[in-house]
């Protein structure tokens, strides 16, 4: 988590030294003598590499420079914007998603300011989909879906939370964790599941928590194409959704192998080699193959692996061997 603070005039860098001097992340000042070219220029390179920007300076400066680089609230970072002498910090972009709103929550109780914040689940003391998914760390099925949920949160309509998670947010009037049979009850539901939905509520939103880990062993120079496949293949059988993937785990064997690298990088998730000592620990709790076992030293790659990265988890596939790929799937503990 990084933050950069962006000021023109001399009072601004004031004001920037006390906002640092209370920060526990890294934070970068930025002033008119510290970068060549155009302001402008300098935001476009910052938004690529801050979570947060905050700018000391008049809000319609940095409404002109930010809006070339705008793409949307999944990717952007949380902007900020503050007076020179530190009265008020606005939260301009990114609230929840990007996280500006809890920012400028705790910059401005650092240094005494006023926050200013804007997003009506916010004003309301309201929870909004995509804060919550930030907080259950949950992929959003539709931004589209999410708006129109919150609206109903906000226009105090009727919101069940039907979730196969522990969900720890307080309950308001007409946002209630449900059961399946009280749906009906409802104007619309958030769905909190790494589950494929096959006939969701009409006005309903997905969240999908990531807590899926795929064990994976394969022959040498198996192509990752066919190892993508093969996953989305699984997935829908076992009516999971691909989003809730979150770790690939192999053998450190593989830790060279093209394929499985490239399938991280595909679904942009990291991929964990576990060493083969920690491996032959739990070995014989899974089916075992003397080819494997001559091969490599051990008997099994794909269910030990899924086992070890989902903590011990819940195992919802032992192993499917296809075209010299052997994959297993399991949801974390």
């Amino acid at each position: 988590m990084k933050l950069a603070i962006l000021t023109l005039t001399k009072g601004g860098y004031k004001t920037a030294q006390r906002v640092k001097k209370y920060m526990d992340v890294p934070v970068k000042i930025y002033t008119k003598d510290s970068f060549s070219g155009t302001l402008k220029n300098l935001v476009g390179e910052l938004f690529q590499r801050y979570e947060y920007l905050l700018f000391i300076m008049a809000t319609g400066i940095v409404v002109r420079v930010i809006s070339p680089y705008l793409k949307d609230k999944t990717t952007d970072p949380g902007v900020m914007v503050m007076d020179e002498k530190g009265r008020f910090v606005i939260s301009l972009l990114s609230g929840h998603l990007g996280g500006a709103n809890a920012y400028t929550q705790k910059i401005a109780k650092s240094i005494g300011a006023t926050p200013v914040i804007t997003t009506a689940s916010d004003v309301l003391n309201l929870i909004s989909v995509d804060l919550l998914a930030k907080q259950l760390h949950c992929e959003i099925e539709s931004l589209q879906k999410a708006k129109e949920v919150t609206a109903d949160i906000v226009n105090k309509k009727r919101v069940g939370i039907l979730s196969d998670i522990s969900v720890d947010i307080p309950e308001k009037e007409n946002i209630q964790i449900i059961k399946s049979k009280e749906i009906q009850d409802c104007d619309s539901v958030i769905y909190i599941t790494h589950k494929i939905i096959s006939d969701p509520f009409p006005r309903s939103v997905q969240l999908i928590p990531q807590n899926i880990l795929v064990g994976i062993g394969c022959k040498r120079g198996t192509e990752s194409k066919k190892m993508i496949q093969q996953l989305y293949e699984v997935f829908q059988d076992l009516e999971i959704h691909i989003k809730s993937l979150k770790k690939i785990s192999s053998i450190d064997l593989k830790q060279d192998e093209k394929g499985i690298l490239e399938l991280g990088e595909y679904f942009k998730i990291p991929v964990e080699f576990i060493e083969r000592r920690k491996i032959k620990r739990i070995e014989n709790l899974f089916e075992s193959s003397e080819f494997v076992k001559k091969s490599i030293g051990i008997g099994a790659v794909a269910e030990p692996c899924g086992y070890l990265i989902s903590h011990g988890g819940k195992c919802l596939m032992k192993k499917r061997k296809k075209s010299g790929i052997t994959l297993s799937i399991w949801k974390e503990k």
